[in-house]
């Protein structure tokens, strides 16, 4: 069953949304020098508007949930394959990251203020780097990756 119901629009609406967009504005901007490319991009920002709206007020919550959940978890695994390809590489201070406390539960505010919290870009662990020690390299403590980030 669906977990929470709602309408209104989703991540996968406001990308939806953010490309239509986007479509728009190209159409606009060679609208003077390709006339079919206008065309083609008005009729697929007013098709991706048109889903917007009958996403939004679907009554199907749990197909919508499952539509939404497939598009986060190929935004994910993009969002991987970036991190992990143009992550940069380099000298620089070496912290061995202890894993986050408080048993997967989110940090204080306290804690926030005091440490970064990372994600391990190889087996996805939560780790936590004291803030304010500039660009430090990091190695996981339950793979062993080293990464290099900002504290």
């Amino acid at each position: 069953m669906f977990q929470q119901q709602r309408r209104g629009i989703d991540e996968l609406g406001r990308t939806m949304l953010i490309t239509a967009l986007v479509l728009s504005v190209i159409g606009m901007i060679v609208s003077r020098t390709v006339g079919w490319l206008r065309i083609v991009t008005s009729l697929l920002s007013g098709v991706l508007l048109v889903l917007i709206v009958l996403r939004m007020f679907s009554k199907d919550y749990n197909k919508r949930y499952q539509e939404n959940m497939k598009y986060l978890t190929y935004e994910t695994a993009v969002k991987d394959w970036f991190r992990r390809t143009f992550r940069t590489k380099g000298a620089g201070k070496t912290y061995s990251a202890p894993r986050a406390k408080r048993g997967g539960k989110n940090p204080t505010w306290a804690e926030l203020k005091q440490f970064k919290y990372l994600i391990c870009p190889q087996c996805a662990q939560r780790l936590r780097v004291p803030r304010g020690k500039g660009r430090i390299r990091v190695t996981c403590t339950n793979c062993g990756n080293v990464f290099e980030t900002r504290s």
